[in-house]
């Protein structure tokens, strides 16, 4: 049995000891919470870095991606007007393109179709006629005088003054039944037309409004009759009678069809199975600097109709980065169609030089002049490669069927 001394000196001895394990606790505590907070700053470190990786990896690919104007459009061909170092029939898969069977009735001109030309040449040069005795009828182009008022006012616009303005009866040029209202009257009447302005129209000081207009009728526009005498003095350069003149109408569209049919045949049954990178890229650059180049131009043009854009990707409505995408699809079908007819060149031993083109651009424009300017704009191997569609083509109809 213990003695009091032996109780105390225990006691004192596990104080002791629980000191020291809750040191040692409140050490390994502390080493936890250390090894955490390097955890966690290795942790944060590395997301830091791996954004500023992902930041710099996203831009660098938008570099990458990014179409970059370019007025060089010979820069990726040969002195011979083909794609540098590209043989087209080892990338592209030809149909059979000779002795095709063609229909004659798929590319004939209808008669139809002639008199629609013909039509569209009369309405080219109508006349005014003051005859009292013709009615205007839907569809015809007259000249009016027009004097509009509200609640008896006159607005700002409504009024002719008398310089006659020229409109087509059903084109929905004038506001609600207005034209409507002018068929079966004729020259020399003087019309009422009640009609009501637009809730949005673009005067807010006449928009929802009724209004008035008192017109003058001042004469129907008539169409010449299409003879001989017409063909004389507008279509010289084309024919010397109607009937030479319908012919000539059917024999430069049948070309035309024969044609058009002949490339669509080609586009549609023609395999890519690779497409140069190089040259793509390349078309992309020229693509997107002759857009930018029209947008330039015509931007002016624009704005005098109220079209006002920011730049040129508000104009396309769409941002760069979705505007370079968007020219991979259209790049690609120009760059099979050239391969198709590169190819074709290739099978047939075919080739072109910058004569041929000087002569071919001196028997449609006519001189060197216009020579000179294509050379400079476009460069020798494009223009010499711009004959090779043509060409292709005509191997195709000199073997064709046409049944």
């Amino acid at each position: 049995m213990g003695t009091k001394n032996d109780e105390k000196n225990a006691e004192n001895v596990s104080k002791s000891m629980q000191k020291r394990i809750d040191r040692a606790n409140q050490n390994k505590k502390a080493k936890r919470s250390a090894m955490t907070g390097r955890i966690i700053s290795y942790v944060i470190l590395a997301l830091v870095a791996a954004g500023i990786i992902y930041l710099i990896s996203a831009a660098a690919i938008k570099a990458i991606n990014r179409v970059n104007p370019s007025s060089d459009y010979s820069k990726m061909l040969d002195d011979n007007g083909y794609v540098k170092g590209v043989t087209a029939s080892s990338v592209v898969t030809l149909p059979e393109y000779k002795g095709i069977s063609i229909k004659k009735s798929d590319i004939e001109y209808s008669d139809e179709e002639v008199q629609s030309d013909i039509d569209d040449q009369l309405n080219q040069h109508t006349e005014l006629s003051t005859d009292t005795d013709k009615k205007i009828e839907d569809g015809d182009k007259i000249n009016l005088d027009y004097v509009g008022t509200i609640d008896g006012v006159e607005f700002e616009g409504g009024n002719s003054n008398g310089q006659g303005s020229d409109l087509t009866i059903g084109s929905g040029t004038f506001i609600d039944d207005f034209e409507q209202q002018l068929i079966g009257s004729g020259v020399g009447d003087n019309v009422t037309v009640n009609v009501t302005f637009p809730d949005d129209y673009q005067s807010a000081d006449l928009a929802g409004k009724d209004a008035q207009f008192d017109c003058t009728i001042n004469g129907i526009y008539v169409a010449p009759e299409f003879t001989d005498d017409f063909v004389a003095e507008y279509l010289s350069d084309k024919a010397s009678t109607v009937e030479e003149y319908k012919q000539y109408l059917k024999d430069t569209h049948y070309e035309t069809n024969l044609n058009d049919w002949i490339e669509n045949y080609l586009r549609d049954n023609t395999t890519v199975t690779s497409y140069p990178s190089r040259y793509l890229k390349n078309l992309k650059s020229v693509q997107k600097y002759s857009e930018m180049e029209s947008f330039n131009i015509m931007k002016d043009v624009y704005a005098q109709y109220g079209m006002t854009y920011n730049d040129f990707y508000d104009y396309q409505g769409k941002s760069e980065e979705e505007y370079d995408e968007s020219l991979d699809e259209t790049c690609k079908e120009t760059e099979k169609d050239i391969l198709t007819y590169q190819a074709i060149m290739e099978k047939e031993g075919i080739r072109s030089t910058i004569e041929d083109y000087k002569a071919h651009i001196k028997e449609t424009e006519g001189g060197d002049e216009a020579y000179a300017d294509r050379k400079e704009q476009y460069g020798d191997p494009y223009l010499i490669q711009s004959l090779y569609k043509d060409k292709a083509i005509q191997v195709v109809k000199d073997n064709a069927k046409i049944e």
